[in-house]
This record gives structure tokens, C-alpha cells and sequence, in this order.
């Protein structure tokens, strides 16, 4: 799994709007054979704000490399933290956080 993160949160009346984009390479089995690399992709996403969950998803190779999201949600203002812990299908997890804007 790549190391970046890109993650960007605005908050206007009461609305957090969240665009997120991950680096991997979201290669499933037959991908991975066609490139002669090892399967890479993200399995699990977790978004919180404040400690509650905002964002939750299970996905597998299917989506694009370096996949974007974009979602909103309410019940957090400008300064408190969103945190995005992402887990492979290795079982390797990562953690990026960003505050609100």
C-alpha cells in the first residue's frame, strides 16, 4: 500500500465535505499475474470525526489505482480531526489525519 494520502475537509453550515484520495495500486489476481507483481488493494476504509464513525466501506480490486472518494457529513465543525485508517488485503493498515477547514 502506498504512502500517501490526500485528504481534503471543508465545513460550511453545519456540512463537512470530504474529498479523499489513497495511493495503491488496487492490483486483484489477475492484474497483479499480467504485471508480474504481488496483489495490492485496499479492502477496508474507515473515516472518523471525533471518534465516530462517518465513512465506512469494504472494497476490493475492482476500484481504479489511487482511488478518490468523496462523501459529507455532519455533526463536526472547522478545527476537530478526520482521521481515515485504511487496511489491505495483506493486513497492513495506515493512517492519515487531517483537521477540518
Amino acid at each position: 500500500m502506498g504512502k500517501k494520502m490526500k485528504i481534503k475537509a471543508k465545513e460550511k453550515d453545519g456540512v463537512v465535505k470530504v474529498k479523499a484520495m489513497f495511493t495503491s495500486l488496487m492490483a486483484d489476481k489477475e492484474e497483479a499475474e499480467k504485471k508480474k507483481i504481488e496483489a495490492e488493494f485496499i479492502t477496508y476504509i474507515v473515516g472518523k470525526a471525533n471518534g465516530k464513525v462517518v465513512f465506512e466501506a469494504t472494497t476490493s480490486g475492482f476500484m481504479a489505482e489511487n482511488p478518490l472518494i468523496k462523501f459529507s457529513f455532519t455533526g463536526a465543525k472547522k478545527g476537530d480531526e478526520l482521521e481515515f485508517i485504511l487496511t489491505d488485503n495483506h493486513g497492513k493498515t495506515q493512517t492519515g489525519k487531517k483537521k477540518i477547514k
